[in-house]
């Protein structure tokens, strides 16, 4: 039940909504209104504009529907992407009777100075310079006072109105109310800054050498309060600026042995690794959050948004950029499909036929060394597959969208240094140091010693039995999955299937047989399955 002082805070917060609508003219037939200041406006720029007036938790609704390309309009999501937080920082005096209430102490035993003014002050926290009491520079992050009451009356009239729309079927089969819930959980885990701090350091422990995570000081730190290592480097955003002034002297003086290449190389690889390799990683990698260090090392800064993907989804996602390098179309779709639901309105044969034409594109600009370097932009294409699906009805799921923007926001990062950075020739690269190649997946699978005794009982068992490849159909969507068998035969509705199987397996039992690496029971075990499967392949002739 709500209390009386809730129900008014409510009231307030609704009304201030409803009047920045009516500003901006966000109501029905706002269009037909003459002379009214905002006619000239496009929609998007409305939007933004009254969001950027309503405070924190539309802030960060704007950035968490910024994502949404799979539900909203594609200008409408690039506007949301420019939304700015204007806020006056919190006087020093409000500051430090923060950080003393949060940790308990008088701010001149936590720190030996504590800096006057703010360093970076947005909608959640500002920032302050400080000095830990052994003389440790740090980062102390505090956020701003009253921000839990007004977030929680937000959410309760976001929540009311969710009902409403769903009621009145304004977003057809999409869960308004689940939407809220999604977001509302995104922003407190934001709020969290004990959260932001086990980021950083499970971030730190999956880092090489030459990336820098700022250090968390547990001690100093709450759910309201995070003091990190300060970071004394160039941010990316000041390098761009010193590389198109041609001001190398004032860069090289505060990195002496500064070598862009170098330094954009380990920012495109340290990103890779935590996209592709552990898929746990930074959100918001745009040129405010990323430094660069003596030794060309990267520095990571701001880990308030991150998203985590598991081995098989990580995979997926760099099988489909493998197979569209290798110009396997079908391939790419197939593993790109992956990534979306299919809802009660998508139309998959429209998303098969767009995804294709899109990805024929993005090929065509990979594989001519001639084509301009913004024509292969990562951005470029990947927005327009998400345009794709949100067109033919699909959904996704929001890691796999903070997954494309992260990557985005990285092309885009590097871009802003180097304009002639080439983000998929650095993937290659990584995707070659990092990803074994076919024989070495196959011989990672096979030295596992139940495959290898799987292996063994197969051949003793063939030529009567054979591995089965079936089909599973999801509307149009196929899918191919491998099934072992040693109860059942072959029908003879799956003989293309069977064939295409011992195929494989011929294929694959040869490998073994020629590769050095494996052992004689292996090879035996190959030897058999490969015999077994040349009588598989001669008697379907037959």
């Amino acid at each position: 039940m709500e209390t009386r002082s809730e129900r008014i805070l409510d009231l307030k917060r609704v009304l201030l909504l409803a009047g920045s609508c009516i500003r901006f003219g966000l109501f029905p037939f706002a269009g037909y209104i003459p002379f009214a200041p905002y006619r000239n406006t496009s929609l998007a720029v409305r939007i933004r504009r009254a969001i950027e007036g309503l405070g924190l938790t539309y802030l960060k609704l704007g950035q968490f529907m910024a994502l949404r390309y799979d539900i909203l309009p594609k200008e409408i999501c690039d506007e949301l992407n420019r939304l700015f937080e204007s806020v006056r920082p919190m006087p020093i005096e409000r500051a430090r009777a923060i950080v003393e209430s949060e940790l308990g102490a008088p701010i001149e035993t936590l720190y030996m100075d504590f800096g006057a003014e703010p360093i970076a002050a947005a909608s959640v926290a500002q920032v302050h310079i400080a000095h830990t009491a052994a003389g440790k520079r740090v980062a102390v992050k505090v956020q701003r006072e009253g921000l839990e009451p007004i977030f929680k009356a937000d959410i309760r009239n976001m929540r009311r109105i969710a009902g409403v729309v769903e009621k009145l079927g304004l977003m057809g089969r999409l869960s308004a109310r689940g939407m809220i819930a999604q977001f509302e959980q995104w922003t407190l885990r934001e709020m969290d800054f004990r959260v932001e701090g086990r980021t950083a350091e499970r971030v730190a422990s999956e880092s090489e050498d030459y990336v820098v995570i700022p250090g968390v000081y547990w001690a100093l730190t709450t759910r309201r309060i995070l003091t990190m290592d300060f970071i004394d480097g160039v941010s990316v955003t000041d390098a761009r600026d010193l590389v198109d002034a041609k001001d190398r002297t004032a860069l090289i003086r505060a990195l002496p042995d500064f070598d862009l290449p170098v330094a954009l190389r380990n920012l495109a690889f340290a990103s890779f690794a935590q996209l592709f390799t552990y898929g746990f990683f930074h959100g918001d990698p745009h040129p405010g959050n990323i430094f660069f260090m003596p030794a060309n090392r990267v520095a990571f800064l701001d880990f308030g948004i991150f998203g985590e993907m598991n081995k098989e989804e990580r995979e997926g996602v760099a099988s489909q950029i493998e197979a569209l390098a290798l110009g396997d179309l079908e391939g790419s779709f197939r593993f790109y499909s992956r990534q979306v639901a299919i809802t009660d309105e998508t139309d998959y044969m429209g998303f098969r036929r767009d995804c294709l034409e899109v990805l024929g594109r993005w090929y065509a600009a990979l594989a001519d060394p001639n084509s301009p370097i913004q024509d292969r932009h990562l951005a470029k294409y990947t927005g327009e597959m998400i345009d794709v699906s949100r067109r033919n009805g699909l959904r996704y799921d929001l890691n796999y969208l903070l997954f494309w923007r992260a990557l985005n926001n990285l092309n885009g990062t590097l871009w802003r240094v180097d304009p002639t950075f080439d983000l998929v020739h650095s993937l290659r690269e990584f995707f070659e140091e990092s990803r074994p190649s076919e024989i070495d997946r196959v011989l990672a699978v096979v030295d596992d010693p139940g495959w290898q005794d799987s292996v063994v009982r197969t051949a003793a068992g063939f030529p009567s039995q054979l591995e089965g490849v079936f089909s599973q159909k999801s509307g149009e969507a196929r899918r191919m999955i491998i099934v072992q068998s040693l109860s059942k035969s072959l029908g003879a509705a799956r003989r293309s299937e069977s064939r295409s199987s011992a195929l494989a397996v011929l294929a694959v039992t040869l490998a073994l047989i020629l590769a050095a690496q494996t052992g004689w029971i292996l090879k035996a075990g190959a030897t058999a399955t490969f015999a077994a499967a040349v009588y598989s392949v001669s008697g379907k002739r037959r």
